[in-house]
């Protein structure tokens, strides 16, 4: 088996935490936390129908028209502009869960390359890293918009993989997200599953390689001396 050379990092939830933008979305929601995860299923559900009629909308426009959707609904109002800003505002405010700093310096030690690749816009990615003090700590930052179609559809992690050069089985994929799990798996990637609070693997997904409570253990599995191969299977 191969070793894994690039290490993708999501980057919302895996990498920073969305305190914030939990916190706005339920305020303009009046305040009900219960319809905050509604929020965040209506985006990853129209980013997709994006990609299956052939469009291609920026992330944080399609967070502010989710926004919109669900308060509508619930018999609240926001204008679309206002909602886009605010999310946009909050994302930027999101810092790095306490584990992400320490794990990334380790990785970068062990001579991993580390790649950031997120559904979200180069500016903004580079943005909130920059914010959360870790921009450094990557290779390379990649947005989906350079190809206009979203995780995890398989085109997404096979443009990551030629980008870096790399076979599938050379390149991990890790992630708080069940979905974009089985999206790397499906191309033949490494895969490794971070359990952040209120996420779990998708049960009918395919199966990732690692689990970890935290960045904190899976640097300890790559950097064993029963890990000296890179490899997590």
């Amino acid at each position: 088996m191969a070793m894994a050379e690039v290490i993708y990092f999501d980057v919302n939830e895996t990498l920073l935490d969305m305190s914030p933008v939990r916190s706005t979305i339920a305020e303009a929601l009046g305040g009900d936390d219960s319809l905050v995860p509604l929020w965040f299923s209506t985006l990853l559900h129209h980013s997709l129908v994006d990609c299956a009629t052939g469009q291609f909308h920026p992330f944080s426009d399609i967070a502010g028209a989710a926004l919109v959707m669900v308060a509508r609904n619930n018999g609240y109002d926001i204008a679309l502009e206002d909602a886009k800003e605010n999310i946009s505002n909050a994302m930027m405010s999101a810092p790095a869960h306490a584990d992400v700093k320490p794990a990334l310096e380790g990785l970068r030690d062990s001579k991993y390359r580390l790649v950031a690749l997120s559904n979200s816009s180069i500016n903004g990615l580079e943005k909130q890293l920059s914010h959360a003090g870790v921009i450094d700590c990557f290779d390379r930052v990649m947005s989906v918009e350079s190809i206009r179609t979203y995780k995890p559809y398989p085109a997404v992690y096979h443009w990551a993989l030629r980008e870096m050069g790399i076979t599938a089985r050379q390149g991990l994929m890790v992630a708080a997200h069940g979905w974009d799990i089985s999206g790397a798996k499906a191309v033949g990637m490494q895969t490794a599953f971070i359990k952040r609070a209120s996420k779990s693997t998708y049960p009918l997904g395919l199966a990732e390689d690692f689990v970890g409570d935290s960045l904190t253990t899976l640097v300890e599995k790559l950097t064993s001396s029963s890990s000296a191969t890179g490899q997590l299977t």
